[in-house]
């Protein structure tokens, strides 16, 4: 009990303003009225958009700039697995940025092509743990830019990689059937395995730069996997279950085996440098430091001497997930844990997983965990202390593969989204995917063509935020303008009569003068609704009068001054 909570919202001149948003910071009612424990948000102004409501169980400060980004799996009850960004800044926290119709998204995230920013996953269909689909690179107005799949294998390539090395060419995964001897494991001399293969692909070119494939190097003896009533070409036996690759400076690869219990560093010829882990392990790797089922390996620094994985578990000695940073030698062949990370219920992921070093130049770095089947993330001080525990599902009937907090600018060019409930004179607007939108400009006109006069403005405070129309003299006819962070005008909405959609054009009035009393509104108000019963919100009032507050959390109401200011629209 006593989880604190964030008061978003905004005060203004000469008039009380509650602010709200559909983010939960109380447990125990998160997930009530929905089955599969997978509470969502809609909105007004876009329809389209369902992504799961957020649980924060604890916040702190220190938490590093960027935006969250999950590919949302499993059943939802929105029906909606689709990529989305969060906004976890002080002010929007646990606030929708984008999400797109991309189903069974893996491995999404942020990642540099051509030398620009652009965002990056796979999509396709979700089997038996490994997946047939193909990868997609969206530029930053979210357009589609490539589409491809691995090379040979088109529409089967695997879900567990997509990384773009610094030139420009794609690490992927191929899972494929390959008749094996299987008697070392119990099975037939002719049973069959799955082939797990990494390709490093030229994207531009589509040629193929390098292919691995365990089977040739690795040898069935070396798994942990029991083989059950695997091993037939319907069912074949994952011996090796490869599920991260990662091409270091020198031009070698760093391959995870998850029921190897190993990691493998492959030479550019194909060859095994070296294990660390499993069976034949080649290092000293010690007691806390073991690690089973791992997912996500990857080097931190471009010297190879510190190590970072998912440790699914369990271990003999630890019974849940946890994310590792090693200490790796690799001349004296020795692995020391150097700080593990686990959040407060310690909370054990079966499969899938994640943990990111937030900025790997700095050692006062924070740190990411995202828990793949179970549908947790959690970021952590650099001296491992627990800052953000959340959520973005009651059940694991919704998970996401892999969790990251990374720097984004979105300009999409679809317009922005408007609905007038002209019953409660009120406007709700929205831009998915827009990260640079600091205020919203209402204009009214009595026709789509005619003059468009100022009716009210709003900060924006989260992904759908609602303009306060009460007290203007409205036309026929409204309108929004996103501002951006300097006062430029970024782009305008469609109009709307509060029952259709209509293309507009017209002069502007920039007139702030056609409200019916002195003050002009600036009521900003956060918006979602969970599609999930009532859910926990949390709430902030500002009276001119008072300046109080009242901020209710899990077991506590505490009363907060907040000082009355005037909202500044430039």
């Amino acid at each position: 009990m006593g989880v604190k909570t964030l008061v978003l919202g905004a005060v203004a001149a000469l008039r009380c303003v509650s602010a709200q948003d559909s983010v939960s910071f109380d447990l125990d009612t998160y997930g009530e009225g929905d089955a599969s424990g997978t509470p969502y948000q809609t909105f007004r102004s876009n329809a389209d958009a369902k992504p799961p409501q957020l649980q924060i169980n604890k916040h702190e400060t220190g938490l590093a700039d960027g935006l969250v980004f999950i590919g949302v799996d499993g059943a939802p009850t929105s029906g909606q697995n689709w990529p989305t960004i969060w906004d976890f800044s002080p002010d929007r926290l646990g606030t929708l940025v984008w999400t797109g119709n991309y189903t069974e998204p893996f491995d999404f995230r942020t990642q540099t092509y051509r030398g620009e920013p652009v965002l990056t996953f796979w999509s396709g269909e979700l089997l038996d743990g490994y997946g047939h689909g193909s990868y997609y690179i969206l530029n930053q107005s979210y357009a589609e830019i490539a589409h491809f799949s691995a090379v040979g294998y088109e529409g089967l390539s695997d879900l567990h990689e997509f990384t773009i090395t610094p030139d420009d060419t794609a690490l992927v995964i191929v899972y494929t059937p390959k008749q094996a001897d299987l008697s070392d494991v119990g099975g037939d001399q002719d049973g069959w395995i799955f082939e797990c293969i990494f390709q490093e692909i030229g994207i531009d070119s589509g040629k193929l730069v390098f292919e691995w494939n365990a089977s040739t190097h690795v040898g069935i003896n070396e798994t942990v996997n029991e083989l059950g009533d695997a091993g037939s070409e319907g069912s074949p036996f994952d011996y090796f279950h490869m599920n991260s690759v990662l091409k270091d400076a020198d031009g070698d690869y760093l391959v995870s085996g998850r029921v190897m219990d190993a990691v493998f560093k492959v030479s550019r010829s194909g060859d095994i440098i070296w294990r660390l882990g499993g069976k034949q392990s080649d290092f000293d790797v010690a007691d806390d430091a073991v690690f089973a089922f791992q997912h996500d390996a990857r080097w931190v620094d471009g010297n190879q001497t510190r190590m970072t994985i998912f440790d699914n578990g369990p271990t003999a000695a630890v019974g849940y997930s946890r994310g590792l940073l090693f200490d790796v030698d690799q001349h004296a062949k020795t692995v020391r844990l150097i700080r593990e990370f686990h959040n407060g219920a310690k909370t054990f992921a079966k499969f899938e997983g994640s943990l990111q070093v937030l900025d790997p130049s700095s050692s006062n770095t924070n740190y990411l965990l995202g828990y793949g089947n179970q549908p947790f993330l959690a970021e952590f001080s650099p001296n491992g202390t627990l800052l953000l525990d959340a959520q973005f599902g009651a059940t694991n009937a919704v998970n996401g593969y892999r969790t990251y907090k990374l720097p984004w600018t979105g300009k999409p060019t679809a317009r922005p989204d408007i609905h007038l409930d002209a019953d409660a004179r009120t406007a709700y607007v929205s831009w998915n995917g827009a990260t640079e939108v600091r205020r919203w400009d209402v204009y009214s006109a009595d026709a789509t063509n005619g003059t468009w006069r100022y009716a009210a403005s709003a900060k924006r405070t989260g992904f759908e935020t609602s303009v306060d129309l009460g007290g203007v003299r409205l036309g026929g006819y409204v309108r929004a303008r996103a501002v951006g962070e300097r006062g430029d005008a970024l782009r305008w909405s469609r109009a709307t009569d509060g029952k259709g959609m209509f293309d507009a054009e017209g002069d502007v009035d920039e007139g702030r003068n056609i409200t019916s009393s002195s003050a002009v509104s600036t009521t900003a108000k956060a918006t979602g609704s969970s599609a999930a019963g009532s859910k926990a919100t949390v709430a902030a009032s500002a009276s001119a009068a008072s300046g109080l507050a009242v901020r209710i959390g899990r077991g506590v109401v505490e009363k907060v001054v907040v000082a009355v200011v005037a909202v500044a629209l430039v």
